[in-house]
């Protein structure tokens, strides 16, 4: 039964209750004369009548407590019907292309319909963190692409021999940075692997820039919004929802992430790991363009030590743009854009490191003290 017949039936069922209680009350105070009634008389109609109002709504209430157990039954019904198709699919379907397909089934029906209020129990479906957070082993995978880097660095195109970067081809070297990029399949988009090195600030404080959102809203330009909306205590990852401009004439972008972050001190190496995700907090608007599929890691290894000057860094990106773009002017101004946006975080951590050492300048010799910024620490 729908939202609408209940309400209506509801107030039909009250108004006709009502209104036979008022007709049979008047009809009696015309038969006994009620202006001229004694006052005990008056007192007893009047009592008969609010407690047959009352038994009238205690009838109504009965009626709205017996249709919010049919309405609460057929949405637990739904849900579970949702839940057995969903189960059915990814018995027949890649679970990941499952995801996709009901995700998007599901903001197509929420944009489109009147009732956004069921948003979240449709996006409670889908979602779950312990499939979305980002893991303990995709962490220790993205630190390990540091044992990589020797032979990254031995030739400008990487060994055959070596399985893992066989197929990574090198772009891009300039005397502190390399580029290397591979073809992501079927598809015409390439991921891209960043290798660069640092001597002029802390390995904290370029990390610490990468993870703080708030600044990067001072800084990024593109930036259009940027913050957290979930969090999820036990594993240390949150969603996090960018919205950026993009090249003109093409739509601003929306991203939609998880990511996590830490720093491991006895490999001595920072980690942050960002993958794509639907959330039930950010549905698909017509605003922004949603870019659906993306990946961005980043591990940072200091020299010596976090906040010694001199570090090195791996970042490892893809992303689809949902673009009609041309394909080849897109991977050009990816293969340039990423090298791009790294200067501009190391420029970022430069300043603020800069104006920390020199607020520490002014502060008490005799009393040492970390500045904002060089205080990050995750376990």
């Amino acid at each position: 039964m729908s939202n609408h017949v209940f309400v209506r039936r509801a107030k039909c069922v009250f108004h006709q209750s009502f209104c036979r209680n008022a007709t049979h009350l008047s009809l009696r105070w015309a038969e006994r004369g009620f202006a001229n009634s004694p006052l005990n008389s008056k007192k007893d109609l009047l009592k008969k009548f609010v407690s047959s109002c009352n038994r009238s709504i205690g009838v109504l209430a009965q009626f709205f407590g017996k249709q919010c157990t049919i309405i609460g039954s057929i949405a637990a019904q739904r849900v579970k019907r949702t839940a057995k198709i969903v189960s059915l699919y990814n018995k027949l379907y890649d679970e990941k292309l499952v995801k996709a397909m009901f995700t998007r089934f599901g903001h197509a029906y929420i944009r489109n319909s009147k009732g956004r209020s069921f948003y979240f129990l449709f996006g409670s479906v889908f979602f779950s963190w312990e499939q979305e957070k980002i893991t303990e082993e995709q962490l220790a995978s993205c630190s390990n692409d540091m044992k990589h880097v020797p032979s990254m660095l031995d030739v400008p195109n990487v060994s055959a021999e070596n399985t893992d970067l066989s197929s990574w081809n090198c772009i891009i070297t300039r005397d502190h940075l390399k580029v290397w990029r591979k073809p992501v399949q079927n598809t015409h988009f390439y991921e891209y692997k960043v290798y660069g090195t640092y001597h002029d600030i802390p390995a904290r404080a370029f990390f610490n820039v990468q993870v703080d959102l708030e600044y990067r809203k001072q800084w990024d330009k593109l930036v259009i919004e940027l913050e957290v909306v979930d969090k999820d205590d036990n594993s240390g990852s949150e969603i996090v929802h960018w919205v950026m401009h993009y090249p003109y004439p093409m739509h601003s972008r929306e991203y939609v992430y998880v990511r996590r972050y830490k720093i491991d001190p006895v490999n001595k190496v920072m980690a942050v790991v960002s993958q794509s995700v639907n959330h039930p907090s950010c549905p698909i608007v017509d605003k922004h363009v949603r870019v659906l599929d993306y990946k961005s890691q980043m591990v940072i290894k200091p020299h010596t030590a976090f906040d010694q000057n001199g570090f090195d860094y791996i970042l490892t990106y893809y992303d689809d743009p949902q673009s009609s773009f041309p394909t080849f002017a897109y991977n050009w101004m990816a293969s340039t854009g990423v090298p791009d946006f790294v200067d501009k975080l190391h420029h970022a951590a430069k300043v603020r490191h800069e104006r920390h050492q020199n607020i520490f300048v002014h502060v008490n010799k005799g009393m040492p003290e970390r500045m904002p910024g060089n205080i990050h620490v995750c376990s």
